[in-house]
């Protein structure tokens, strides 16, 4: 393997700059790890990469473990995800959005900066050669949940804590500084659901309803719960999703847009406690409502039995460390996110959690010898042939997309 199966502008002038950002001077060597597993990256090639190097000053030595994400070879499979649309997102959300959060944080001097993110040593972005070379944290005993499963406990209330830090950053940016907010979040790009897209999602979309009408119908039939779900599982949905994420308000903020399982990462302790996490893959970064992600992870990662007795413990976790952050930055956590305001704001977007369960439910309850081969995409594949699922023959994968109907119902998120 070489550097130009990363990109053919991925050369030793990188590996030299990556050295740099790391405290050295010059690259001295390079050796390319494991890759990942099938199914764990749709957009992207992925590689892990540790460079080594010599700051030639005082004969430190420098060594750095990347995973470094690239655009794919197959230009067929390029050309169905759209890999270049979420690159782009993805780099300016580390070249524009993450330094003007450092730097507001350095003028706001918290005593807890928000930082659960890799670090970004060197991108580039042309549409045709993209890369983004991200710090592996792996190194640091991170590592992700089975996608498959539910989380525990443990998991979502430090998620939803670290969500909320997320999030407290942008509210207390907009509150403080709004001009220079409003500047920062023009960089992000909507890559989901907008009318231009609309004929990439759609085939997908109505393959999906098929496979949430079933495991709803088979699970609460002749109910509120079959009726109120398959009116929302219509062809209109796609408007509604539209109208979700471009609807701005005070409680707009830089939100992650992808909070499945696989994108927060987690570190144990010796004893086996979860510690911390680490937020990755931001290419579905959007400018909108904070509760668009909380209603996606609450739907995609959390178990019903969760929902059922700890759902008000988890947006409380949310708001607690929403509101810690804020006056940590030097803003007023009550004017910015009241508990009465999330609670009305969770009403009236919760449902786009249901919107994007049906396909990150779907998807990640495959199993990995039912993912198709990426680089087996042709120019006729469409991305409904990729995700190509359909209704589940187990009872309990059909519950989890059922049981996401039921809570959003029994809350009133749908109607």
């Amino acid at each position: 393997m070489s550097l130009t199966d990363i990109s053919r502008e991925f050369t030793e002038t990188t590996l030299t700059e990556i050295v740099k950002k790391a405290g050295g001077t010059v690259h001295t060597s390079y050796k390319f790890g494991k890759t990942v597993k099938k199914g764990d990256s749709y957009l992207s090639k992925v590689f892990r990469l540790s460079v080594y190097g010599l700051n030639e000053d005082n004969g430190r030595t420098v060594e750095v473990h990347l995973i470094v994400k690239a655009m794919p070879q197959n230009m067929a499979r390029r050309a169905v995800f759209r890999s270049a649309d979420f690159f782009r997102n993805e780099i300016n959300f580390y070249a524009h959005v993450i330094p003007a959060w450092e730097e507001f944080q350095k003028r706001r001097a918290p005593q807890r900066a928000f930082k659960e993110y890799p670090i970004c040593y060197v991108s580039y972005c042309d549409g045709e050669n993209d890369f983004i070379a991200l710090e592996d944290v792996n190194v640091f005993g991170y590592s992700s949940p089975i996608r498959q499963e539910c989380i525990s406990l443990e998991e979502c209330v430090l998620t939803m804590s670290t969500l909320g830090r997320f999030h407290g950053v942008s509210l207390a940016f907009s509150e403080l500084e709004p001009e220079e907010f409003e500047k920062t979040c023009k960089y992000l790009e909507e890559t989901y659901f907008a009318e231009k897209y609309r004929s990439w999602y759609k085939d997908f979309l109505e393959t999906a309803f098929i496979v949430a009408r079933d495991a709803i119908k088979q699970t609460y039939p002749a109910t509120k719960c079959e009726t109120i779900a398959g009116n929302f599982l219509q062809e209109n949905l796609y408007d509604d999703l539209i109208n979700l994420v471009s609807t701005r308000s005070k409680l707009s903020v830089v939100t992650h847009g992808d909070c499945w399982t696989p994108n927060f990462l987690t570190r144990c302790s010796p004893e086996g406690r979860v510690e911390a996490i680490i937020m990755i893959d931001f290419q579905l970064e959007r400018f909108a409502s904070l509760a668009l992600d909380i209603s996606f992870f609450m739907y995609s990662c959390v178990s019903q039995s969760l929902r059922d007795s700890h759902y008000e413990t988890l947006l409380k976790t949310y708001h607690e460390s929403v509101s810690k952050i804020i006056s940590d930055l030097g803003a007023d956590p009550e004017k910015a996110l009241a508990w009465s305001e999330l609670l009305k704001e969770m009403k009236d977007v919760g449902r786009f959690g249901c919107g994007m369960g049906i396909e990150s439910l779907s998807i990640s309850m495959l199993e990995d010898n039912k993912v198709k081969d990426l680089d087996e995409i042709t120019v006729d594949t469409k991305l409904s042939d990729v995700w190509n699922i359909k209704p589940f023959k187990d009872a309990r994968k059909r519950q989890r997309i059922a049981n996401m109907f039921k809570h959003a119902v029994d809350l009133g998120y749908l109607k």
